[in-house]
Parts: C-alpha cells; sequence; structure tokens
C-alpha cells in the first residue's frame, strides 16, 4: 500500500502498512524492509523541522553520538534519510502501548507499575546521557509499553532547541521556560513529571499560565504515597542543582524507596501489572490517527548510525539476523518466577552424574562463560557504585578496566562515612591506590585505612568478577527477560577472590547468612546493572549494594598517574 505522508515524498525501499498517528514534528507509519521484509517505523518530518538547518545540523550530531547506544529502554534507530523533497527517520518497530494510551483508557496506574514505569525510564536516559545525548522533551507519548511491561523511550533530540518548554508544557523544567538549555537535569523532571501522572491520573501542574506554575507553585507531594513523596520533591525541585546529579542517582533512590516501601519483589509486580495495563489498553478500540500536536508518536530514537551511507550498513545487519523487532530486555532490577526446571538428561544424552542446579533451574556455567566473554572484549565501561545501609556509605562513580592477569583497574570520584565523607579521585591499580591532592598524586596500599580501603571496597562490589561470583555462589537463581535474580551464601562469598573481604565484613556487620541478588544483562548479555541486598530477620540491619555499568568498550584503558 503506498501512501502519500509528508509532502508526497516516500522513503525508497520500503513498503507502507499503515499509519501509526502524528505528532508535533511529523507522521509515523508502520512499514516493511522490501529486501529484508523486517517491519520498521518510519517518521516523516514536517516542513517545519525539515527547514530548520540548525535543528538538522544539532540531530545529525545526536545521531552519530546514539549510534554507539544499545539498550534494552531505547529502540534501535536504523537510518536518518534526507533528500531534496523530504527528510525521515527509519526505526525499530515494537510492539506495545504508548503510555499515553494506557493514561488515557485506564486512568492511575498505581504505585508499583509507576515505579517500574519510572525505573525503565531512568535506565533508558542514563544510557542516552552516557552518549551526551539528551531527550530534551520527554512526556507520555514518548514513552512505550511493549508487551512484557518495559517502558522504553521515544523521540530523542527530536525537539528544535528553545522549543522543549512548548514540546511538553506540562512536563517541562522551569529553566526550559526561561530559555535555558534542555539538559540531563530536565529530563529527570520531565520523569518525575509523568512519574506524578501514573501516581495520580494527572500531571503535577495544569493551567493557563504553565510557566508560571513551574516556577511557583508548590510541589503536589502530598498528593502520591507517602514512602514516594521525597522522590517526587526531588525531581520536580524548582533549582535543578537540588535535583539528583543523573539519572543512575535518581535510579538508586527510586530502587532504596521501592525496596522500603513494597518489598524485593516490586519490580517484577510493577511491571506485572504494566503489562496488564498495556494489554487492557490495546483491547480497545484504535483512536484514529490525528494531525494533532499532542501524543502518537511510538517510535524511539535510538541506536542512529550517520546519514551518510547508513541505510546499506543497517540492512546488512538486518539480513545477518542481529536487528530484532520484539522487544528485548527487562526495566526489572528484581524480578520474580523463572524459567522451568530442565529435565534430566536422559541416557543417550548423558549417563554420567550431572551436577544440581540452583534452586530455579538456571544452570550459571553457560551464562558465566557467556558473561567472562564478551566483558573481556569489551575491556571495560563505565560505573556508577552504591553502598547504603546500617554501616555506612559508600559512593563511587568513574570507569574501570578489565585485566586478564590480575583484579580489574578503576579511576574514580569516591566518598564515604566519616573521614571519607568529601569526595576524592583515585585511581586503583591492582594493590596501588592513588590519590589526588591538588595537583599531584599520593600513593598507598590498597589495603590501607580510609580512602585507599573505600576504593578497594568499591572495586570488590563493582566489579565484573564479583557479579559472576555470586552466580557461581547461588543456591537460588531464575531469570525473567534480562534479569537473572538470586540468593547465595555469605559463607561461600567470603572465599571469593575478587570480593572475599567485602562478603566477610557484610556477614560481620549484618548478621545474617545469606545476599539476595539481582543481575541485568543487556542483548550481547553484558551487565547492565547489579543489585545485592543483606538483611538480618530482624531487618534492623540492612546493606544494599547497587552498581550500573554503562559505555561497554568505550572508555580508554585506566592507568596509574604520573
Amino acid at each position: 500500500m503506498a501512501f502519500t505522508v509528508v509532502d508526497g515524498w516516500t522513503v525508497p525501499g520500503f513498503t507502507h502498512e499503515r499509519d501509526l498517528g502524528g505528532g508535533g514534528s511529523g507522521r509515523v507509519v508502520l512499514a516493511v524492509d522490501d529486501q529484508t521484509r523486517t517491519k520498521v517505523a518510519i517518521k516523516y518530518l514536517d516542513g517545519a523541522p525539515r527547514a530548520d538547518e540548525a535543528f538538522l545540523a544539532r540531530f545529525r550530531a545526536a545521531a552519530r553520538s546514539l549510534s554507539q547506544l544499545e539498550d534494552p529502554n531505547v529502540v534501535d534507530f536504523y537510518d536518518f534519510v534526507e533528500a531534496p523533497d523530504g527528510a525521515a527517520i527509519v526505526m525499530e518497530r515494537i510492539d506495545g502501548v504508548g503510555l499515553r494510551r494506557v493514561l488515557a483508557v485506564q486512568g492511575p496506574t498505581g504505585p508499583l507499575a509507576a515505579l517500574s514505569m519510572l525505573g525503565g525510564t531512568l535506565l533508558g536516559l542514563a544510557a542516552a546521557h552516557a552518549c551526551d545525548v539528551v531527550h530534551g522533551a520527554l512526556r507520555p507519548s514518548n514513552v512505550l509499553i511493549d508487551g512484557h511491561g518495559n517502558a522504553r523511550l521515544a523521540d530523542f533530540a527530536t525537539a528544535p532547541a528553545g522549543t522543549e518548554a512548548q514540546s511538553g508544557p506540562a512536563y517541562a523544567a522551569p529553566e526550559l521556560w526561561d530559555g535555558a538549555p534542555a539538559g540531563v537535569s530536565t529530563d529527570l523532571y520531565a520523569a518525575t513529571a509523568i512519574f506524578f501522572e501514573c501516581l495520580t491520573g494527572r500531571p503535577p501542574f495544569a493551567g493557563r499560565n504553565m510557566a508560571k506554575l513551574h516556577r511557583e507553585a508548590p510541589i503536589p507531594a502530598e498528593e502520591v504515597p507517602g514512602p514516594l513523596r521525597t522522590l517526587i520533591t526531588q525531581g520536580l525541585a524548582k533549582d535543578p542543582d537540588e535535583r539528583p546529579k543523573s539519572a543512575a542517582d535518581f535510579l538508586g533512590a527510586v530502587e532504596d524507596a521501592a525496596v522500603s516501601a513494597y518489598g524485593p519483589s516490586w519490580e517484577a509486580q510493577g511491571r506485572g501489572r504494566l503489562t496488564e495495563l498495556s494489554a487492557q489498553a490495546a483491547a480497545q478500540p484504535e483512536p484514529k490517527p490525528k494531525p494533532a500536536r499532542s501524543s502518537g508518536r511510538n517510535a524511539i530514537i535510538a541506536a542512529a548510525p550517520s546519514a551518510g551511507g547508513s541505510r546499506g550498513r543497517w540492512i546488512a545487519l538486518a539480513a545477518a539476523g542481529l536487528v530484532v523487532v520484539a522487544a528485548a530486555g527487562g526495566a526489572a532490577l528484581l524480578s520474580g518466577g523463572g524459567d522451568a526446571q530442565p529435565p534430566d538428561p536422559t541416557p543417550a544424552q548423558n549417563s554420567s552424574p550431572q551436577p544440581s542446579l540452583p534452586h530455579g533451574g538456571v544452570d550459571p556455567a553457560p551464562l558465566i562463560a557467556r558473561i567472562d566473554q564478551v566483558t573481556a572484549r569489551a575491556a571495560g565501561a563505565r560505573f556508577t557504585f552504591s553502598r547504603k545501609g546500617c554501616c555506612g556509605t559508600a559512593t563511587g562513580r568513574g570507569s574501570f578496566g578489565l585485566a586478564a592477569d590480575g583484579p580489574s583497574s578503576f579511576s574514580m570520584t569516591l566518598s564515604g562515612s566519616g573521614a571519607t565523607r568529601k569526595a576524592a579521585q583515585a585511581v586503583l591499580v591492582r594493590d596501588v591506590v592513588y590519590l589526588r591532592a591538588g595537583k599531584r598524586w599520593r600513593h598507598s596500599p590498597a589495603n590501607g585505612r580510609g580512602y585507599p580501603a573505600l576504593a578497594e571496597q568499591i572495586r570488590q562490589g563493582g566489579s565484573v568478577a564479583n557479579l559472576t561470583a555470586l552466580l557461581r555462589s547461588a543456591t537460588t537463581l531464575r531469570k525473567s527477560g534480562a534479569v537473572y535474580q538470586g540468593e547465595a551464601p555469605l559463607a561461600t562469598l567470603a572465599q571469593a577472590p575478587a570480593a572475599g573481604p567485602l562478603y566477610a565484613e557484610i556477614a560481620r556487620t549484618t548478621g545474617t547468612d545469606k545476599v539476595s541478588f539481582a543481575v541485568r544483562l543487556d542483548r550481547g548479555d553484558l551487565p547492565v546493572k547489579l543489585w545485592i541486598r543483606a538483611q538480618d530477620a530482624t531487618r534492623k540491619r540492612t546493606q544494599v549494594l547497587t552498581t550500573s555499568y554503562s559505555a561497554w568498550g568505550r572508555t580508554p584503558p585506566v592507568k596509574a598517574p604520573r
């Protein structure tokens, strides 16, 4: 079926099937690649963006950055096609329902589904921000809920500079109304406003003078459940300096609030509820496409090759089966349920005794081998680490490099409790910690006190070797989507070469004998998130450790400073 989409021009090589809706900058159609028979979504830009050379230049730059991005909460962007008669974006087609439609049909989602949505949104933002790309005009029509209840983001960088507030006025941070450029903090403000709408059924501010409301109106935190009010006040702070510093930081606060209020299975429950709501919304009659300026954009700008010659690269990937159109990954950090126990091998398969699998039926050995393989090939990544609970705190962020013949090397900004609460710069190479003192570096053994001990603790907790030690030691291991959830005894972990001292200390301070954990992987089995919780029977002594990973293979080697 051929359509006239915008000014009569269509992208060559595709057959259009149906209209998916209109947005502020163009229309989206479902199409099929004539060569690969892969279904895609194509967004045709209307006349205003096409005529805005400043916008086009900015978008091309964003596309080059996003070409490095692969994240389960951001859908792949295949090509940006420019021609004398038009411009269009070719992207992955996701089977799902826009959050705007879910809210319109179902109303408030409830706290667990809202938290799950926010968690997935922050994961997608964190991945994009790591590539130096901000969304700019995030709103419910840019959040797609796929068939597994995962939140996936749409339309990065498609609002021309200076128009972000007008593109999503109900979700636009105060500084956008004052002409400030979009940034990380404005994305976090918008994500919080969407979270508020999921909880209450309406945006936090609504009225005739949206700029004044965002700048001056009190934050309506009292309208949401008590355990979630701090998230609202932090994310909707009028001063951007009072908001979380990054999507990863905000995600850590979300996890802490969710676990404290609803228990460790909050994400599985929330994602299940989102799945129900989106299915119910999808069962309603399809609204007729409107040439309106509001919603209808249910495609995502994610990994964009540069304009020149990029479509051929995408077609080759699709033909090789590397581009998938199914919903990928999971936004969960903890998840219930899992795969069924595999059948015992018959004598024809294997007559030798078989090792028993952890409860839950997942064999960790091939998974560990795959993680070791892909992380070794990537050689390093960026990370964010947090340890909170009864016995002090520790935070670190930076990058690390893997070594085949020893422990990973870390370069980080770190801080902790007591004498280490002032942030410091440190580099940890083998058994030496280098601390920045003015313009010079001082070095100390990694087993020292203060900052050296803190740096070593962060290395032990945030290393890939610790992640695989948890999988190897698991007595319970289940899989749901891209998330592996389990339990492991502290006595076994205390013997692990990578993180034994850390777990021995956790056992001593909490008095418990096991930890629960969850590992989230991307589509290539690279780690995205590690969550660890130790808690005694009284729940008075608890420690929670979280590590986020990003930019695998795109960080320089970590070397000892001179």
